[in-house]
């Protein structure tokens, strides 16, 4: 069988930029028109890569990643250290671009729109995404000039990034077999963008609206209706109209033994390498439970000041979410404990405990709605 080969994950950290290329056409044109060997950038945040492709921005898991050749791919990384805050907003842009339309004719006209100084649309692509991550907090680039219209090129020859090694190893039979198979972020990213486009087209169809707001992300949405409250009832029904706010329940059809303890018991004990398998569990939940907690707050937040249906939807979506990784970890303590690895067993419980908060306050919200209606009225008791 031919070689194939992928990404080493546990090698990689938050903000890690990820340099790829496909033997197809689109790549080798795109290669050869910015003189690079990489075609494609995605940025590593918690869990999961962050790209735009020309669908939108959306997450990919990085187990999807096939490589004809180790040269197909390069891991950069800040040589300047990083503080966990500043790698909190790179990650926090990245995220907050999901939805995003694609600027074809941005990445396919970079170079000609750098040099003319042409201002750059909302839209993203690929490399600009990556390079906007880090320009969130203003990070020194030495000699990447204008990261609105870089390229993947662009990126690989940047001296403020170094190359991470050895995280290009070669793929295992089932790994390649896994990538073939069906990717269910495929399914959610085309849900997340088919009631973004409702409302997109919502909007145009106002010529005030249009005027007023160029909707791309989830996030603009919800300023939108901050100002355009009328509004709120009409988007959350094109939120009900597909999965949106239910797609987390197809992994507990998918990877039914993550939400039965004798079933995850008994998928480590028939794992080749039990510990590791428990691991890789593990692994998962830990950057899912710190990314929907702060979401959870975050939605919290929005409620309380808004009000807005559109803001509880989300705010009961990210709930369900994070209550799904407590009931995950209780299985995998559960299975740990039946097979002696305690220590495993220990970390989920103290990841428990940890996210119990965020559960609850997002409870104690969705149980009162009319907290938003109290919050609201002391601020304005407040501010006359």
């Amino acid at each position: 069988m031919e070689k194939k080969y992928t990404i080493e994950r546990s090698l990689l950290k938050r903000g890690d930029i990820v340099l790829t290329a496909e033997n197809t056409l689109i790549s080798k044109g795109v290669r050869l028109g910015t003189a690079s060997r990489y075609s494609h950038a995605s940025i590593w945040v918690e869990g999961t890569l962050i790209e735009a492709v020309q669908a939108g921005v959306f997450s990919k898991n990085p187990q999807r990643i096939i490589l004809d050749k180790p040269s197909h791919c390069v891991v950069l990384r800040s040589k300047k250290p990083l503080s966990e805050q500043e790698l909190d907003q790179i990650c926090l842009y990245a995220r907050n671009q999901v939805g995003s339309l694609y600027a074809l004719d941005e990445a396919t006209l970079a170079l000609p729109r750098r040099l003319m100084k042409l201002e750059s649309t909302k839209k993203q692509f690929c490399s600009r995404l990556v390079a906007l991550a880090y320009a969130e907090i203003g990070y020194d680039f030495i000699n990447l000039n204008s990261p609105h219209y870089c390229t993947p090129g662009k990126l690989a020859r940047t001296k403020a990034f170094e190359v991470v090694p050895g995280v290009v190893r070669e793929a295992l039979p089932d790994e390649v077999e896994f990538a073939k198979s069906n990717d269910p972020l495929k399914k959610n990213a085309e849900i997340t963008f088919e009631w973004l486009a409702k409302v997109r087209a919502l909007v145009q169809s106002n010529p005030e609206l249009n005027a007023t707001y160029d909707i791309q992300t989830i996030n603009d949405v919800g300023d939108m209706l901050v100002k355009q409250p009328e509004l709120d009832e009409i988007v959350v029904n094109f939120l009900h109209e597909n999965e949106y706010l239910t797609f987390f329940n197809n992994d507990m059809k998918v990877n039914t033994y993550r939400y039965h303890p004798d079933l995850m018991t008994f998928a480590v004990r028939g794992a080749a390498d039990p510990a590791g398998f428990i691991e890789g569990e593990l692994e998962k939940e830990y950057s899912l439970s710190r990314y929907l907690s702060r979401s959870l707050d975050s939605n919290i937040d929005s409620y309380l000041s808004t009000g807005l249906n559109f803001a509880m939807e989300h705010l009961k979506l990210t709930q369900n979410l994070i209550h799904g990784v407590w009931v995950r970890l209780n299985h995998i303590a559960i299975a740990s404990e039946a097979v002696g690895l305690t220590d495993v067993a220990h970390r989920a419980r103290v990841l428990m405990s940890e996210i119990d908060g965020p559960i609850e306050r997002g409870m104690r919200v969705i149980k009162n709605p009319q907290l938003a209606q109290l919050v609201r009225m002391q601020m304005a008791e407040m501010v006359d």
